[in-house]
């Protein structure tokens, strides 16, 4: 639940800021480009960094893999040359083995898919997105823990069967985390939405900001988490 937790805390902060970036252009004129796309919705490795942080995926892309070989030199060529660029877009995020290896972790996904994509494809698209994302939050745990110590703590709590409910009782904390399941699982996300709304869809979304508002009023400052990277 932790991690689970921290996964859709990363999302709505960093593609939160990124849309709010957005608007904040039109107000100028200025048009950038749309920076998540749901990718917490993805099938497979590949479709989940064509929808995350599509900004920073697109310059490994054009700037790394491309001028690297890209898939042009070979199998083994490919697997080395996602490999090189997913640690690179790791040591991005800062000098740290843990980014490093969750930088290699996303590499080997990509691998491992171009090699036995054919056969994945061929499952139900829900148990993909739902196989997805546990290996996005798997990979998320080397992102968060400072130390490999630390991950393999993570690693090791999240797998091991242990006695007892797993949910005590329903709480506020279950009942967000299946509120922000809902949103990044199956709602749309803000480019989706087509923006015309009829007085009832305008009282929903005036009540939910004003209700945000009074959650933020309530609760201790919280700088953005991905201004850290």
């Amino acid at each position: 639940m932790a991690m689970v937790g921290y996964s859709f805390q990363l999302y709505f902060d960093f593609s939160g800021y990124s849309t709010m970036a957005v608007g904040l252009g039109y107000l100028f004129g200025i048009r950038i480009p749309q920076n998540f796309n749901s990718p917490y919705k993805a099938t497979d490795p590949s479709d989940f960094w064509r929808r995350w942080h599509i900004s920073l995926s697109t310059v490994l892309r054009d700037y790394l893999y491309i001028p690297l070989g890209g898939n042009r030199n070979g199998t083994w060529q490919t697997y080395r040359n996602l490999l090189i660029t997913m640690v690179l877009g790791g040591l991005w995020h800062g000098a740290s083995w843990t980014f490093v290896a969750w930088g290699a972790y996303h590499g080997a996904l990509l691998a491992a898919y171009r090699a036995w994509g054919t056969s994945w494809d061929r499952l139900p698209r829900d148990i993909r997105r739902m196989a997805m994302f546990v290996l996005v939050v798997v990979g998320w745990v080397f992102f968060r823990s400072t130390t490999f110590a630390m991950a393999a703590h993570i690693v090791g709590k999240m797998f091991t069967p242990a006695s007892g409910a797993l949910v005590p009782q329903p709480n506020l904390a279950m009942l967000a985390l299946l509120i922000a399941a809902a949103m990044a699982m199956v709602g749309r996300n803000a480019f989706q939405l087509t923006h015309e709304y009829r007085w009832p869809g305008r009282f929903v979304i005036a009540s939910g900001l004003a209700a945000s508002l009074a959650v933020i009023a309530g609760f201790r400052s919280s700088p953005f988490l991905y201004f850290q990277f």
